[in-house]
């Protein structure tokens, strides 16, 4: 298995992530027939999907105790069975046949998805909800999709990625400006450690198409209203996602943990 996708599946007290897996590997199965998918899990879960090729189990979790599971998304790197990775998130649809992605993905050492889209698949360069981004000058990359592949330059990106983790102290009192997260986030972690190996940003590869649909509220500011989730009312055709008129072809990342009960009461 030379490429495939991976994410992390650690459970939370009001998130079951591991529904949420099964779901995003068997629309990915669905669509591609690069599919293989790996799902790397705590001690703690109780995971079996026929859609899974691999599960992991981390030996040391460094989320332990913590509500959001951020704190082991470093180990990527060392865990993936693949040369070729598209790390990606649990709560993610995957609605397209994307197998040519890697016929230009495979040319690159990383690659992250850089903004993302609104539901109509338009750029969104916002960072409303990114106020380190803004205040730090850091790069708008979203770690819920990232290629790499095994090679010194990624393995350089993700071993910074594990130093500011390991040292989080430190890093938000001298690193970053007006930071007071208590833990380190995986998107302000993804985007220092990247400032830190490439600070002029010469190999940041920016595909327009290497994007995902992002759900949050501040995603739509200005176009729709305060629940987007309800507001242009996503329902599930045959398969297919719509919002709306439009039909969903690029990676979904919906935000909304009920997203799936939602799309299922509006299935026809």
């Amino acid at each position: 298995m030379s490429k495939g996708f991976v994410w992390f599946c650690q459970n939370s007290n009001d998130t079951d992530y591991s529904k949420l897996s099964c779901e995003l590997a068997r629309t990915i199965k669905k669509h591609n027939k690069e599919n293989n998918v790996c799902v790397i899990v705590d001690k703690e879960s109780v995971f079996q999907s026929e859609h899974v090729d691999v599960v992991k189990v981390l030996s040391n979790d460094d989320a332990h105790g913590h509500q959001k599971k951020f704190a082991n998304e470093y180990k990527v790197f060392k865990l993936t069975p693949f040369i070729h990775t598209i790390k990606l998130e649990a709560d993610m649809l995957w609605n397209s046949c994307t197998d040519w992605w890697w016929h230009y993905l495979w040319q690159h050492d990383l690659v992250f998805s850089i903004d993302c889209f609104d539901y109509k698949e338009r750029q969104v360069k916002d960072k409303e909800y990114r106020p380190y981004h803004e205040k730090n000058f850091l790069p708008n990359v979203y770690n819920g999709m990232t290629y790499f592949r095994r090679s010194m330059f990624a393995m350089d990106f993700f071993n910074t990625c594990e130093a500011i983790v390991k040292n989080w102290k430190f890093v938000k009192e001298n690193l970053l400006i007006n930071c007071f997260d208590e833990l380190p986030t995986t998107d302000v972690v993804y985007a220092l450690a990247y400032r830190l190996i490439d600070p002029t940003s010469q190999r940041l590869i920016d595909y327009p198409w290497f994007k995902f649909i992002h759900n949050k509220p501040a995603i739509h500011r200005n176009k729709y209203m305060s629940d987007p989730q309800n507001y242009y009312y996503p329902m599930r055709i045959d398969d297919s996602v719509f919002f709306g008129e439009k039909r969903i072809t690029a990676p979904l990342h919906y935000f909304y943990k009920n997203f799936l009960e939602v799309l299922d009461e509006r299935t026809f």
